[in-house]
């Protein structure tokens, strides 16, 4: 093998160097010896924090929370403040790993009992991480915005109780105390049913919650739980007020509330009148119908969701139904991404203390009143 020769420019400097007193050439080996110090790259200046309180923009840096976001103090108002936006799993005893194969079996449909033996957890931190996740996709969806022929269309579910009446006494140590089960508070009839939903009557009633359900034509969807039994108009306004846009054409059945809603708003609206129109034809109701089957397919997956809880599955659908066609991989990265900046993170006390919604007791106080006039 041939040895390598030194070129005419390495010869020269070879000289050079053996010219040099034996101080020089130590100083040469120094410097070569010593490595390059790194081009220093100059970061582009981070945005200013405004006081969220005042608005003012003479504001301090005021240490860190436990988690280790930065806090501010705003030198005007002498007010303190954290970071605006941060990640689901702030405040978390578990890294982000942990979380992010988390949001990967649920994604696959594991259940609370897979998901703690696989993640090492205790159950009852599966079900509040599962609505951490699920009130930050519904905080997300709040400047929902529908555009062009809307379908739109009410779902109904039966008033559900479920959970155990001592939960509160299980959660958290403090003194046991006696509380009556659910159903005694906030069901018409009173009476316990398996799995806590059923209604005491038959036909749509007051025992149905409905949940008006809509997707645009820009594949945008919006919905929440609006009230007992069928709607009307202002039931419908309190959900899609705000989230109807310029462009938009409303496809409903006939019903009456709709149209009057539509009415009421000066909204273009067209009503298919039978079974068949709605299922047929260049305007149909086919993905509002898709997407109510989708969500009573979630809940069944469920065993029954309470009614508290509701609202928290009907936006696991709705992202579900707006990422379409993807694998549960490629949703939970999605997910991941979406969840890595949030405007606000749940707190356990706040999850603990989710009550039933307000429309849940206005039916219990109509039905009282009308009782009593009865009596007198």
């Amino acid at each position: 093998m041939k040895k390598p020769k030194l070129s005419k420019e390495a010869l020269e400097a070879y000289k050079a160097l053996m010219n040099l007193s034996e101080e020089e050439q130590k100083l040469v080996f120094r410097k070569i010896s010593q490595p390059e110090p790194a081009e220093t790259v100059q970061e582009p200046p981070k945005e200013k924090e405004n006081c969220p309180h005042c608005g003012s923009s003479h504001v301090s840096r005021y240490g860190k929370t436990p988690a280790g976001y930065q806090r501010f103090i705003c030198v005007d108002c002498r007010k303190t403040f954290g970071v605006k936006e941060r990640p689901v799993w702030i405040g978390s005893h578990f890294p982000k790993e942990v979380w992010i194969e988390y949001m990967r079996l649920m994604n696959t449909g594991a259940t609370l009992k897979d998901l703690a033996e696989a993640l090492h957890i205790n159950v009852t931190t599966a079900f509040h991480w599962r609505h951490k996740i699920l009130t930050a996709l519904k905080d997300g969806k709040s400047d929902a915005v529908l555009e062009e022929h809307t379908q739109a269309d009410e779902t109904f579910t039966y008033l559900n109780t479920k959970g155990n009446k001592n939960a509160s006494n299980n959660l958290h140590m403090h003194k046991p105390t006696n509380r009556a089960p659910d159903y005694k508070s906030v069901r018409k009839s009173g009476h316990r049913h398996g799995r806590g939903s059923c209604s005491s009557t038959r036909g749509l009633n007051q025992g149905f919650v409905c949940t008006p359900l809509a997707i645009g034509g820009n594949e945008i969807c919006w919905g929440r739980p609006s009230n007992m039994g069928a709607p009307s108009s202002s039931d419908l306004d309190s959900v899609y007020t705000g989230h109807l846009g310029e462009t938009v054409i409303l496809v409903t059945d006939a019903s009456r509330a709709a149209g009057k809603y539509a009415q009421e708003k000066e909204l273009p609206i067209i009503q298919l009148k039978s079974a068949t129109e709605s299922r047929q034809g260049k305007y149909n109701l086919q993905k509002v119908n898709k997407l109510h089957s989708a969500f009573k397919q979630d809940l069944a997956r469920f065993n029954g969701v309470s009614t508290k809880y509701l609202e928290n599955y009907a936006n696991l659908t709705i992202f579900k139904q707006e990422t379409p066609s993807i694998s549960g991989i490629a949703r939970a990265t999605l997910l991941v991404e979406k969840l890595s900046n949030v405007p606000r993170v749940a707190r356990w006390k706040e999850l603990r203390n989710i009550d039933y919604p307000s429309f849940v007791y206005e039916v219990l106080d109509m039905n009282e009143t009308s009782e009593n006039e009865v009596s007198t």
